[in-house]
């Protein structure tokens, strides 16, 4: 959960107001101006939940595909998680996953879906 100001839209201050921290990357997908990714949220005793995350009019920035299908193989987890507005317009995800990943999705829009999930998903660290 992050802090961030009351006047952002409703779609951006869903997406702040996930607890993402301990999220599993489950997988990512960037199509021209989208990047995707599901993400394993919860544990054993809350439940889990399938969180897809897709950003429109997305640029991801300080990480690449080989860090990020890495971060899969690797049951990479969020360890911290906080969204804001960016300086040239729009928003930004500022991500950083366990396993020293950093990355920031800057974004016009972005879109949630929310399933639960099975417990047997979430991956063991390798």
């Amino acid at each position: 959960m992050t802090a961030t100001p009351p006047d952002l839209p409703v779609d951006v201050l869903t997406l702040a107001a996930l607890d993402l921290r301990g999220a599993q990357v489950q997988d990512w997908r960037h199509e021209r101006d989208a990047f995707s990714w599901t993400l394993l949220t919860g544990d054993a005793d809350r439940g889990h939940e399938l969180v897809a995350v897709t950003y429109v009019g997305a640029v991801v920035l300080h990480v690449n595909g080989r860090e990020l299908d890495a971060a899969v193989r690797g049951a990479a987890e969020v360890a911290r998680s906080e969204v804001v507005p960016a300086a040239q317009g729009g928003y930004e995800h500022h991500v950083t996953l366990r396993a020293a990943y950093r990355l920031v999705v800057r974004f016009w829009s972005v879109d949630l879906r929310r399933m639960p999930a099975p417990d047997h998903l979430r991956r063991p660290h390798p």
